[in-house]
């Protein structure tokens, strides 16, 4: 796609549900990067805002300088070309276990849903705190009762 793709008519209700099933086991929606479902890890970027942001400017865990796409601009046609095969746009230089979305219209449904993951999204700026670990909760609930 080029980078002046203007990006057709998506649902943002299922690209919320690709968003899960390919993207959430390592990136997290909020703004502080946290991850809140069982067996995920906080191995990229947070997706929050990731929409117009330019990309390499967050720290991504255990990841070095030469592992990350650097000198774009995260809109819709960059955001479906890494999505389609990340690997060809960073020039191989990806970790993580992802091949790639080939279906053009879920891949339009989940940027519809990244451009609601921003600081207008109520219920994602206004989250809950982190739950303490279940150690840390046990071992304050042991001390204080």
């Amino acid at each position: 796609m080029p980078e002046d793709f203007e990006l057709p008519q998506g649902n943002t209700k299922k690209g919320q549900k690709y968003f899960k099933k390919y993207c959430m086991q390592c990136h997290s929606v909020f703004p502080d990067n946290r991850i809140t479902k069982a067996g995920a890890s906080q191995l990229g970027p947070t997706m929050f805002n990731i929409y117009g942001r330019a990309s390499g400017i967050l720290d991504i865990q255990q990841k070095t300088s030469c592992e990350r796409v650097d000198g774009i601009l995260w809109t819709a046609g960059p955001l479906m070309n890494y999505m389609k095969n990340p690997r060809q746009m960073a020039q191989g230089n990806v970790q993580m276990n992802f091949r790639g979305i080939p279906d053009f219209q879920t891949r339009v449904d989940i940027i519809h849903y990244m451009k609601t993951l921003d600081w207008t999204n109520e219920d994602i700026v206004n989250c809950p705190e982190r739950p303490p670990s279940f150690a840390i909760g046990r071992y304050k609930k042991m001390l204080f009762g």
